[in-house]
């Protein structure tokens, strides 16, 4: 079991030197919660370096390279105290099934808040609770049959929490998962700090870490704005 006051060690994998700048900093800023204890810029280099440092969790980028990236995390995550967290371009075309089924944790977006990371980087570490390998198979199985039924009493009771916004919210972000939060904002009347703040309480609500997660969540318990309107009228206030 995870020791919560040691520092979380985090290995870099980026060929990009303004990613593993901004990363660095962010993940150092956080000292001594976390710090960064190397990085590398190709995935060969990667794998060796894991094995020196053996880090809690490490965020692995793709990007063009002789090893295949899928692989590369099947092979870091053979050593089960290393938890890989995929960091994804949110035009970035990453087949997240397969990703998660090689052994990924979890999975963020590059456009996410930085406290959205610093807290995927925690709760993957600590709870091991990130997109497992079972939660993979879910999505395959939702994939194929596009429904979900919405029997567990736990979720219905976290989704009784969300207010009337938070929904609309969630409604936008599913019926376009590429806009970014400016154009949401605009098409809700409300500034995008205001999105960022819903959106941090929906994630606490519903206990997801980032965009990504709260995307399949929604479209595996069918919060898409279809779901009628007794579930609506279960909303709190604004």
């Amino acid at each position: 079991m995870p020791d919560h006051k040691k520092t979380i060690r985090v290995m870099l994998i980026d060929c990009r030197p303004l990613v593993l700048m901004g990363l660095h900093d962010v993940i150092n800023a956080r000292r001594p919660q976390m710090e960064v204890s190397g990085h590398a810029t190709t995935y060969t280099h990667a794998l060796d370096l894991a094995d020196q440092l053996r880090p809690n969790v490490i965020f692995f980028s793709f990007f063009p390279d002789a090893l295949n990236p899928l692989e590369v995390v099947a092979g870091l995550v053979r050593n089960r105290e290393m938890k890989v967290l995929v960091l994804k371009g949110l035009y970035e075309s990453i087949p997240m099934t397969e990703v998660l089924e090689a052994g990924a944790r979890g999975i963020v977006l590059a456009e996410d808040p930085t406290e959205a990371i610093v807290r995927a980087i925690v709760k993957v570490h600590h709870h091991d609770c990130g997109l497992d390998r079972a939660w993979a198979g879910e999505l395959s199985d939702y994939a194929a049959t596009r429904h979900v039924s919405l029997g567990c009493n736990k979720e219905r009771a976290k989704q009784a929490r969300l207010t009337l916004r938070e929904r609309e919210l969630i409604y936008a972000i599913v019926g376009d998962p590429s806009a970014k939060y400016m154009s949401i904002a605009e098409r809700l009347g409300i500034s995008e700090h205001t999105v960022h703040n819903h959106l941090s309480n929906i994630y606490q609500k519903l206990d997801l870490i980032n965009r990504i997660d709260l995307l399949m969540y929604a479209l595996k318990h069918d919060l898409t704005g279809n779901e009628g309107a007794d579930d609506s009228s279960r909303a709190g206030p604004h």
